[in-house]
């Protein structure tokens, strides 16, 4: 699981694996509807600036969401 620490000081999780900058949109769109922030991130092996869009992304949330978000993108088509 991701270290890292949103704005609040907790942990983000991976909530969500999306195949490309497009589709992490749409899932952090959906998200964003239910009032959940999230980021996005280049999964590993792909944080080349070449890529541009192409390439998987993680959609991050702050810990204390998880079980929120995940309910939220439960049955979403394509999400993993």
């Amino acid at each position: 699981m991701p270290s890292s620490s949103s704005s609040s000081g907790g942990r983000l999780i991976k909530v969500a694996y999306a195949q490309n900058q497009a589709e992490a949109e749409m899932v952090q769109g959906l998200l964003s509807e239910h009032g959940i922030p999230s980021m996005l991130k280049r999964a590993p092996g792909f944080d080349v600036p070449d890529f541009l869009a192409a390439g998987p992304r993680q959609i991050l949330v702050a810990e204390a969401v998880v079980g929120v978000a995940r309910e939220v993108l439960a049955g979403t088509p394509g999400v993993s």
